[in-house]
């Protein structure tokens, strides 16, 4: 019999009291199943890491991807495994993970499940002065245009639960078309031997980096082994639509003018003049000077009906 945490968010869009009853209902049949509320972000991961660190063999997030990060972020580095029941409009970690979209059918998968899966995240050193702070990311991490895409989309949270990936997409454009067309390159990105400076950045760790729902974006015909990074010159209003085009239909995003794609890294360093701006899965980690993101191999165990 496994002890197992389930931490939820009763405002994700698609949470329901009877869903939250199957799940406990599934996960008790046959394992000690414990409900927990938190009332913030941050008491999420409070809650987690002290599941984790109180033995709990599994800590379930129910709720969207914002849930699932803040809950991970307890239990990377720990023997307690992961597991999710998508409850929010994207669920973007849910679907490359394979689990089902019903909570109960995902309750019944994760009480079934006897050996977790081990995974690799993105882990995210951040530089705020003389203070340091680390985030670790399931599905994607980027600095410049999609962080401020993320902390725009932050800001109209009805939109956000409402439509999802649409008021991404329309924030997106926004954001593309509005004061960022003008921002200068002040990120110098290096890895290696290689050095560029950009406006934007993005890490991809996983087949899928998206919150479009079930468009893609890959920044390379390739799988990323393990990160792949893109940096983009600026975003000029006259090569949006070009972007647009290419990521929306898996096109090669390096041919885009002032763009770079780099494989095969494993630590890529950030610095920034102003401060740059920063999200993880999706949830906006404020702004910097500096950061790095490194992979982590095999530091997050969860629960997985594929491999990724």
């Amino acid at each position: 019999m496994a002890r197992i945490a389930v931490i939820a968010n009763p405002v994700a869009s698609q949470f329901t009291g009877g869903a939250h009853r199957d799940v406990m209902s599934a996960l008790s049949a046959e394992h000690e199943a414990e409900a927990m509320w938190p009332s913030s972000a941050m008491e999420a991961s409070e809650m987690a890491g002290a599941a984790a660190a109180d033995g709990f063999d599994v800590v379930v997030a129910m709720g969207g991807d914002g849930m699932v990060h803040h809950t991970a972020q307890g239990v990377v580095g720990t023997p307690t495994a992961l597991g999710i029941i998508p409850a929010g409009t994207t669920n973007v970690v849910a679907r490359l993970l394979g689990m089902p979209n019903r909570p109960g059918k995902a309750a019944r998968l994760i009480a079934s499940t006897p050996s977790p899966l081990a995974i690799g995240v993105a882990t995210i050193t951040i530089g705020h002065g003389s203070v340091e702070s680390s985030h670790h990311a399931i599905f994607a991490c980027g600095v410049g245009l999609d962080a401020e895409v993320v902390a725009r989309a932050d800001q109209d949270p009805y939109r956000k639960y409402r439509f999802g990936s649409l008021h991404y997409m329309r924030t997106a454009v926004g954001v593309a078309l509005g004061k960022f067309a003008s921002r200068k390159p002040h990120v110098t990105v290096s890895t290696g031997d290689r050095e560029t400076v950009a406006s934007t950045v993005l890490t991809q760790f996983r087949d899928i980096y998206t919150y479009f729902g079930v468009i893609p974006l890959r920044l390379s015909d390739d799988a990323p082994d393990p990160i792949t990074v893109f940096t983009l010159d600026r975003i000029r209003r006259t090569r949006v639509p070009s972007i647009a085009f290419r990521a929306v239909f898996g096109r090669d995003l390096s041919k885009i003018k002032g763009a770079e794609v780099w494989e095969q890294v494993e630590e890529v360093s950030l610095r920034a003049d102003p401060p740059m701006a920063l999200q993880a899965d999706g949830e906006n980690l404020g702004v910097a000077e500096s950061a790095t993101i490194a992979w982590s191999p095999r530091a997050l165990r969860v629960i997985a009906d594929r491999e990724v």
